[in-house]
């Protein structure tokens, strides 16, 4: 088994906090968030305030690492951000209060996903307009906790400075394109194209709706489907006719938001031509101070997408459903997310993907950013880099510990009685 500081560092701490866990430590509010650090109280989100008993398994996953935990907390830790980096908000006229950058709003490594149509970070969910920094702190962060995680903390430095130099990079020319990282090419040798296999997973993580359930999600789709006819026009005329639907629980950060999967005919009556969508509710980003973002306006979320993904996924649209908003893209039966210990096997892996991100970045904060004066705010953004630079060093560097800190009290907490 391989072994190192910063993995010593978590075991040491998971077997500290499982000691609480069977009784053996303080109870009550020196377990709680009273113990914590200014910073790391702001990044504290307390179990008793979320219902896991719909979803188990994810209080497990994000007790696990502090990359879960991490995962779990985008807004308070985006509102920290805000806080923390007030500084840097380029009041100008060429900043970002009058041309905002798109953001992807929940950068981190384990959102770069290697496809049947490429690679990158993909899960929009949180896109908004707003600083870039908001997306580059939260990825040098995540980072960070990766590097903890397999002991390569000691080149965090360097690999927070790849992501920025990608960003650097393409920002200086927008006809870069980045290597392709070496983690990118071994998933894809791994891929299968077996579609029969593939939509009998699908179909074991739908999970059952009731007959009122499942007639009113048909209704709700009717117009989605009218909609996509008419924007797809080469389809056949019931392509997106509904074959099956289902609820979905996946993700940490999205986990407890409504999701529906929907199987519909695709391009012939052979079930192997089916195609999967997903309905993600557009949720809340409130609290968040330095960003715009409509609670319920899909389009921000399909604009993330469609800006920064490298290849964007088919059939964007929106559904209104039970009253609520939700977003939709077409699945790829080939998906597979990084994950921050097992997928990357050294530093350089990370440096590796860190740049990618960078040069993705810089290019999808910048689309459609300024129009007829693009180039006025391109030469603005070169010149406040290594300003940037210098302030995701530093400070993701104290957010890295703080986080940790937070997930250890996460971990106390969901382990007393009361919870």
């Amino acid at each position: 088994m391989r072994t190192s500081h910063g993995g010593h560092r978590i075991a040491m701490a998971l077997l500290a906090l499982g000691a609480l866990a069977f009784g053996c430590g303080p109870a009550g509010e020196e377990a709680g968030e009273s113990r914590l650090s200014e910073g790391a109280a702001e990044l504290f989100v307390h179990p008793d305030s979320f219902d896991f008993a719909s979803n188990p398994r994810l209080i497990e996953r994000v007790r696990a690492t502090p990359h879960g935990y991490f995962r779990f907390i985008n807004i308070p830790f985006s509102r920290a951000v805000c806080q923390r980096l007030d500084h840097l908000i380029d009041t100008g006229p060429l900043g970002a209060d009058r041309f905002p950058f798109n953001l992807h709003g929940d950068a981190h490594v384990e959102q770069y996903a290697v496809t049947d149509l490429g690679r990158g970070l993909t899960d929009f969910d949180d896109s908004s307009e707003g600083p870039p920094w908001v997306d580059g702190m939260r990825f040098a962060v995540s980072i960070r906790l990766a590097a903890l995680a397999n002991g390569w903390e000691d080149q965090a430095d360097g690999i927070v400075s790849e992501f920025v130099r990608g960003y650097a990079d393409v920002v200086q020319d927008s006809t870069l394109s980045a290597p392709v990282p070496a983690v990118v090419e071994r998933y894809q040798a791994t891929f299968k194209h077996d579609s029969l296999a593939y939509l009998a997973w699908v179909d074991s993580i739908m999970q059952p709706l009731s007959e009122t359930e499942r007639r009113e999600l048909l209704l709700s789709l009717q117009p989605y489907s009218q909609l996509m006819r008419a924007t797809n026009t080469g389809l056949p005329e019931g392509f997106f006719q509904p074959v099956q639907v289902g609820a979905l629980q996946l993700g940490v950060g999205s986990a407890l938001d409504a999701k529906y999967l929907v199987r519909i005919a695709g391009p012939s009556v052979n079930p192997a031509d089916d195609v999967i969508i997903e309905m993600k509710r557009v949720r809340s980003l409130a609290g968040i101070p330095c960003i715009r973002a409509d609670d319920d306006d899909p389009f921000r979320v399909l604009h993330g997408g469609a800006r920064i993904a490298y290849r964007p996924f088919r059939f964007l649209g929106f559904v209104e459903h039970d009253g609520e908003m939700f977003w939709t893209h077409a699945w790829v039966a080939n998906y597979r997310e990084l994950e921050v210990t097992g997928s990357l096997e050294t530093a350089e892996e990370l440096s590796e993907v860190a740049y990618d991100v960078g040069v993705q970045l810089g290019l999808g904060h910048l689309r459609d950013v300024g129009g007829s004066f693009q180039q006025m705010v391109l030469v603005n953004v070169r010149e406040r880099l290594s300003e940037m630079e210098e302030e995701l060093l530093a400070v993701s560097a104290i957010l890295a510990e703080e986080v940790v800190e937070a997930w250890e009290a996460f971990v106390r907490a969901s382990a007393e009685p009361s919870t």
